[in-house]
């Protein structure tokens, strides 16, 4: 969506930003709660960790047994094969004839409970040989090399090799304990085959969860208690082509738990209940929560928000609003009605994608942007005017240059900061520059003799 904003516009915006009272409420400052995930294999996010304590390279795999009183507890397990996912774990392609696995492992192992490598090779589907190898115990601190005979049933041409790494053996666990393993590989008589994928545990993606800062979500707070994640993700950080103002907007979107769909949300605070208890200051008597959001739900799914104000720990307004669909951003206001005269000194704010029922979508999203508590409702006077397909600038973002479609028709372009500035540049061909401005967004209007301006808005990086 292009909108055309006034000078007064842009400076009521940002005096509008700069008199936030919902911490962080245009979503703008995000942070991330790293979580790596090891490359061409398959983990169990909660007790399989990255770690600099190597023998080989940067990095190694840790699988960790953790204890529990009332539980099996939980065991490390990694494998590069997964017969329920063989498109993305199918083992690793291999055409070597070793005669022995070779790793190096540091582990620390509670009395009674054992570790296992297991390797099974495989020509055409069909089984060719393993190596089934358990310890325990602890190894003090070092690395300590293991060469282990492979069982070859006939031939000793493979073209697959599949590798699955335990902490422990079987379910109960006896005690806290770890396994580190480095540079898995085969050797046939010293001489080493080529290595399959990733054996040195150098290779990890960060697949950690986003979150707005100031606030928490529902995958943060599952992450926080189980160091798991849902099937799919709840709260999503957007574009700038996608928010309201500015770099980001908030996206809260229905998640899958397992096959489940459920409700995604996202409160102010950093503690579990802050999503009902007080969770943030609260500077005055206001009289309204404001903000602008789109809401694109699936079936019939209804938003919710949620806004509680305390005194002294007490509840002083409770207040809900149902959001129906909305395809493209709108303002909404949400009156604060006060129990009694004590002025509040402390808010939560909850936002949901749905409300609970039998009816939640597989795709429902919630947008939010600018959220305020005021006296007065004062929304941001933006007009819009549908930008013709023929006109597009690019690239966007940039860092240099603004390209336009070789036969356009403008001449000029004013170029206006997020505090109102503006200049003219002149458009030289089909392109003109933004090389000498500063990073952040910007509001650019094209014209030409005797036809329609054209506004965009663009990010410089």
């Amino acid at each position: 969506m292009q909108r055309i904003l006034s000078l007064t516009t842009l400076v009521s915006i940002v005096l509008i930003s700069l008199g936030q009272n919902v911490p962080n409420g245009d979503f703008e400052s995000w942070g991330k709660r790293d979580h790596y995930k090891l490359d061409s294999w398959y983990s169990y996010n909660n007790t399989v960790y990255r770690t600099t304590d190597a023998k080989v390279g940067t990095y190694a795999i840790r699988l960790n047994n953790e204890y529990r009183e009332t539980s099996n507890g939980l065991r490390g397990y990694a494998t590069n094969y997964r017969s329920n996912d063989e498109a993305n774990f199918g083992g690793a392609a291999f055409n070597g004839e070793p005669l022995s696995l070779v790793f190096w492992s540091k582990h620390d192992l509670a009395k009674g409970d054992t570790a296992r490598i297991y390797v099974d090779f495989r020509d055409k589907g069909n089984y060719k040989g393993r190596v089934d190898f358990r310890f325990a115990g602890s190894t003090n601190g070092e690395f300590v090399k293991y060469r282990v005979p492979i069982q070859w049933n006939g031939s000793r041409i493979p073209d697959t090799v599949r590798v699955t790494l335990y902490s422990k053996v079987r379910t109960k666990i006896q005690g806290d304990g770890y396994v580190i393993y480095d540079d898995i590989h085969f050797e046939n008589i010293g001489k080493r085959s080529p290595d399959i994928v990733n054996f040195d545990f150098e290779n990890w993606s960060n697949v950690g969860i986003d979150y707005p800062k100031n606030w928490k979500s529902v995958d943060l707070r599952y992450y926080d208690d189980y160091r798991n994640f849902y099937t799919r993700k709840s709260v999503y950080k957007s574009s700038a082509e996608e928010a309201f103002l500015g770099s980001h907007s908030l996206i809260v979107k229905n998640y899958l738990s397992g096959s489940n769909v459920r409700y995604g949300y996202c409160y102010l605070g950093s503690d579990n209940d802050h999503s009902y208890r007080p969770a943030f200051p609260f500077t005055d008597t206001f009289r309204y929560v404001q903000g602008y959001y789109k809401y694109l739900p699936e079936r019939e799914d209804t938003a919710r928000i949620f806004v509680r104000t305390y005194a002294e720990g007490s509840t002083r307004s409770s207040n809900n609003l149902y959001l129906a669909k909305a395809d493209t951003w709108t303002f909404f206001s949400i009156p604060l009605t006060y129990n009694d005269s004590r002025v509040p000194d402390s808010a939560s704010f909850v936002a949901y994608s749905a409300i609970p029922k039998d009816t939640l979508g597989n795709g429902t999203a919630l947008y939010m942007d600018n959220l305020d508590f005021v006296m007065e409702p004062t929304p941001i006077t933006l007009s819009t005017r549908k930008v013709s397909h023929s006109v597009k600038v690019y690239p966007n973002p940039t860092k240099d240059f603004i390209y336009l479609p070789v036969h356009h028709r403008f001449t000029y372009a004013v170029i206006t900061d997020m505090l109102g500035r503006s200049r003219s540049v002149n458009i030289d061909y089909h392109k003109f520059d933004l090389r000498d401005d500063l990073k952040g967004i910007y509001f650019i209007t094209l014209y030409g003799d005797q036809i329609q301006s054209k506004t965009f808005k663009v990010l410089k990086k």
